[in-house]
């Protein structure tokens, strides 16, 4: 049923009528009626004006007389509906009452109604706002009917997305589940075969197993959670250079394992105004991508750049971590951030790794507006940076 507000909400003065009619006194007397009711009138004389003039005004009604010299009004009727641009906009005959044959013939060319000469008032304003109001709810559904097109191509195109991402992630998790249940078995079944040294060596990798599983499951949370719409951004004053301090401590052994120094060269007492988990979750997926694309002895640089280097950043600064790594291809720099044409990544000491947690992060700096980029080489180690709110 068409809600009652949307069939009451008319007003004249929104819609223009286009008037063609070959009679001054009838074109005289139907603009002075529907004009003195606030409609917007066009005027033309003979069929060939009034088509140019509807092609070219897009009136929301015509008002067509049928009998004029030169083209009449059935061919004008005619070529408005074979026009893409005006093929939607109704067309009343105006008529003489006994002329039914014109009537009919008017129907068959795409008119939607008539009115009689001579006019009465009554009639004509009846007629008119029937087929305006017509007209409108008819945009209005189309209006409608495109959004819920909209929003079944976005819900498929999520669908999608969620199987792909679902899918890479157990493929995967069986990388670090693989080692994780192989090596607590063994250990488990036959604990006098192993040496000190050994159990050392194999606590350490049961240790990174276990720390990629973790971050793993951190993402597919945060992913899962931006996808249904449950992670609110709830922003407040930060000290930047203290998150930071605290990835380091979380990632100390990962970086401490391949020799990898950290610098942290953000001031400290640096304050953002931004969201404490997105902040978190977005330095450590960064960092962690760093540290696994660094060969043994490199470096991991963290800083922070001058404000308004990037356009659009009125209140931000720009967060930057840099690596002295193997680099990325501009082949793969394009696809950094495309879920659908995903490629699973090694480290360089043979790291496990979706490469989701870029696309996450990009994903979570989005949410208060930022913005994030990478610039990276083959051999000569890759930099991101992204925008953080300071206000």
């Amino acid at each position: 049923m068409i809600p009652k507000k949307d069939v009451d909400d008319f007003r004249f003065p929104e819609c223009t009528i286009l008037i063609i009619e070959d009679s001054p006194y009838n074109l005289k007397v139907i603009t002075d009626y529907l004009g003195g009711l606030g409609f917007k009138i066009l005027m033309a004389r003979h069929g060939e004006a009034g088509l140019q003039r509807a092609i070219y005004s897009l009136p929301d009604l015509v008002l067509l007389d049928i009998m004029m010299p030169g083209m009449d009004g059935f061919e004008v009727c005619r070529q408005l509906k074979n026009n893409e641009q005006t093929m939607d906009i109704p067309v009343i005959f105006m008529t003489a009452l006994t002329d039914m044959a014109n009537k009919f013939k008017g129907f068959s060319v795409g008119g939607v109604d008539y009115i009689t000469k001579p006019f009465q008032h009554e009639e004509v304003l009846a007629r008119i706002t029937t087929h305006l109001r017509i007209k409108k709810l008819t945009e209005r559904l189309q209006q409608k009917n495109e959004i819920l097109e909209k929003k079944a191509t976005e819900l498929a195109e999520l669908n999608a997305s969620k199987d792909k991402f679902f899918s890479i992630m157990a493929h995967d998790l069986r990388g670090p589940f693989q080692p994780l249940v192989g090596l607590s078995q063994m250990l488990a079944q036959t604990p006098e075969k192993f040496s000190t040294q050994d159990i050392r060596e194999l606590g350490k990798r049961l240790y990174f197993s276990s720390k990629n599983i973790s971050s793993l499951l951190e993402n597919l949370l945060a992913w899962s959670r931006m996808q249904m719409g449950h992670l609110e951004y709830e922003p407040s004053q930060l000290d930047l250079y203290q998150v930071m301090q605290q990835t380091i401590r979380l990632l100390e052994i990962n970086a401490m394992e391949k020799d990898i120094n950290i610098q942290n060269n953000i001031p400290e007492e640096m304050i953002v105004y931004t969201d404490k988990n997105i902040l978190k979750t977005v330095i450590r997926n960064l960092t962690s991508n760093a540290l696994k694309f660094t060969d043994k002895g490199g470096r991991v640089t963290v800083s922070v750049e001058e404000i308004n280097k990037l356009e659009d950043c009125s209140t931000c600064i720009i967060m930057s971590i840099a690596d002295t790594g193997i680099g990325i291809s501009q082949d793969n720099l394009a696809k950094l951030f495309k879920l659908d044409i995903h490629h699973t990544t090694k480290g360089t000491a043979n790291e496990h790794g979706t490469g989701l947690g870029l696309i996450i992060s990009k994903e979570m700096v989005e949410i208060y507006g930022g913005k994030i980029l990478v610039e990276s080489s083959l051999g000569e180690g890759t930099t991101v940076k992204f925008t953080i709110p300071i206000v």
